[in-house]
């Protein structure tokens, strides 16, 4: 029996994942609605979730189609990181084109702004390291509007007292020097 559900779940990830890749949002959904977790299913060895590969592949409305149907009683869950600790936020940072999507995710599950990878990275040192000025604005906007505490203000530097701004001349990202002098205040 077990061999059937195997075989089963991994054609399910198969279906899945080819419509990811086709940008084939209505037949992911459909798909979506087969599976317990819905857009949280684990979908790949790595771990992620169709949520983190819609966010990845940068299918802004698909992404939000997926998170419009999420019953709240699941946000929670949005902080699921993958293998390397990447949670949906994190995908996201990667492209302006998600600030949309990202604002959503933040609506859901605001603990995202603070949730570190692997590398201790936020999303907003995932920001300055893609060159996403958008994406970066958006979510140094929301630490500053969120931030309460000291503890929170490390979202702005890493473990080893890397900041955005060591980020940004790393990533020859130099618009970022420029801009808003407070990052590197640090």
């Amino acid at each position: 029996m077990a061999l059937v559900d195997d075989n089963e779940r991994h054609m399910r990830n198969k279906y899945l994942y080819n419509a990811l890749m086709r940008g084939d949002g209505d037949e992911v959904i459909q798909l979506c609605r087969g599976v317990p977790d819905g857009p949280l299913h684990i979908l790949t060895v790595h771990d992620d979730t169709v949520l983190h590969m819609a966010t990845y592949s940068k299918q802004t409305d698909l992404v939000l189609r997926l998170l419009e149907g999420l019953p709240e009683d699941q946000f929670a869950k949005l902080k699921h990181p993958n293998d390397i600790g990447n949670t949906i936020l994190h995908e996201a940072a990667t492209s302006d084109k998600m600030v949309p999507a990202a604002r959503e995710m933040l609506r859901r599950a605001p603990e995202l702004l603070f949730a570190r990878s692997q590398h201790q990275e936020t999303a907003v040192f995932r920001a300055a390291r893609y060159g996403n000025t958008k994406m970066f604005e958006f979510l140094e906007e929301k630490i500053n509007r969120e931030v309460a505490s000291e503890e929170e203000r490390r979202a702005l530097m890493k473990d080893d007292k890397t900041t955005i701004f060591h980020m940004s001349i790393i990533g020859q990202h130099f618009s970022f020097l420029t801009e808003d002098t407070t990052v590197a205040d640090e």
